[in-house]
């Protein structure tokens, strides 16, 4: 199996800098002074990636994810340097007016270095960002993959409330006008072969995951994460794919956690769904998953009804239950691309089921572990009535052990 790139040739000579493994291709047009500017910015990206192998993430300077957090919006929707790590999910399901079906992800990653040692000038690099954006186009079973790496620089990427922006180059989420629980955000992507534009709409508050401001991950102080989710965003925009654009509509989630701890030595990785069914409620199930493929107590989730409410899920609520295999070619990995859940409390029994098989996501750069995300279709029951919907599913710990800091 290829790497998902587009052989297609797109002019980005006014983008920021910046790397980007999925834009390989520029127009002959673009000045010698341009190329100097991104030779020069490969160069500063080596050693910046050299700087996180020798320094590593994991620190004692790092805040420790501990119960009693107390969030505030909208400062928490954007970066909270003082951890070591954080991501900004957006994921979805789009359709065009024809009925011709896509998934998206906008993923942003934020990587502290050492904060033992502050920087000397903008251009240090205290914070790595790195930033994924891939289409899944269904009716063409083609995946387009791009990955992007920046330091933070004057500007090149962040997460900041001052400016309402998440953004790596001109990859960026803008929030908008609308209440601290409930802003609107807009969307914006541009990769070799591919493009998003969507403006997001809550249709439901902020969720915090967990017990008392913590999702707890592992059993060891500070294996948690403050976790939150808009599980339904209405979507509309377009999307092109092969220089032809699709106006779309659908929905979209998004999941934003920051943490300063690594899984625990008999944690592999991570199986996690975001479910949206055709009856309004919504559902974020993660499985952590031990060197010996079973899922551990630490496992659990959160219900919410069409009305907001939520209920946490624990391990023992519910059951998910890994089906056919899919291996992948790139990286030798197999993954379960099909699932069955069951949450006797709520009468939910669903089956999962994949778009696409092949929607996994390999970093370039190796500073993300390997990991398979991907648009997925449910089915099933729900108090004995019928019920469907969509969503997401990510795996992760497939081809070798996650390590989520260095």
């Amino acid at each position: 199996m290829r790497k998902f790139r587009s052989s297609s040739c797109t002019d980005r000579s006014s983008e920021p800098l910046g790397v980007d493994s999925g834009d390989s291709c520029r127009s002959p047009e673009v000045s010698l002074r341009r190329v100097g500017h991104l030779w020069a910015c490969r160069v500063a990206t080596s050693l910046c990636l050299s700087a996180l192998a020798s320094h590593g993430l994991a620190s004692s300077v790092f805040e420790t994810v501990r119960p009693g957090y107390e969030f505030a919006f909208p400062r928490d929707h954007f970066e909270h340097p003082a951890y070591a790590a954080e991501w900004w999910y957006y994921t979805g399901n789009l359709e065009s007016g024809g009925g011709r079906a896509f998934g998206f992800e906008l993923t942003f990653f934020r990587a502290s270095i050492d904060r033992a040692a502050p920087p000397e000038s903008a251009w240090d690099a205290d914070q790595v960002y790195l930033a994924h954006f891939v289409v899944t186009d269904i009716a063409e079973g083609h995946l387009h993959r791009h990955e992007r790496v920046n330091r933070k620089g004057p500007g090149l990427a962040g997460a900041s409330e001052a400016k309402r922006l998440i953004w790596n180059g001109n990859w960026s989420v803008q929030f908008l006008a609308g209440e601290p629980l409930r802003p609107m955000q807009r969307l914006s992507a541009v990769g070799n072969g591919a493009s998003l534009q969507l403006d997001l709409a809550p249709l439901k508050d902020v969720v915090v995951h967990g017990e008392d401001g913590v999702s707890v991950k592992a059993g060891g102080e500070g294996q948690a994460s403050h976790y939150t989710s808009f599980t339904r965003l209405r979507a509309s925009g377009s999307v092109a794919v092969g220089g032809e654009e699709h106006e779309v509509r659908g929905l979209a989630w998004m999941d934003h956690e920051f943490f300063s701890h690594n899984l625990a030595e008999d944690q592999a990785g991570w199986d996690w769904m975001s479910i949206q069914l055709d009856d309004g409620s919504d559902l974020m199930l993660y499985g952590m998953r031990g060197v010996d493929g079973r899922h551990d107590r630490f496992t659990g989730g959160t219900f919410v009804s069409p009305d907001g409410s939520q209920r946490r899920l624990k391990a023992d609520d519910l059951r998910l239950i890994p089906g056919r295999l899919w291996r992948s070619s790139e990286t030798g990995a197999a993954y379960p691309v099909e699932w069955r859940v069951e949450i006797p409390s709520l009468g939910l029994e669903l089956e999962v089921e994949p778009v696409l098989d092949a929607q996994e996501i390999v970093s370039d750069s190796g500073l993300t572990p390997v990991y398979w995300e991907g648009a997925v279709r449910y089915g099933g029951v729900r108090r004995d009535e019928p019920v469907t919907g969509k969503g997401y599913l990510e795996m992760t710990g497939y081809d070798r052990q996650v390590q989520l800091l260095r």
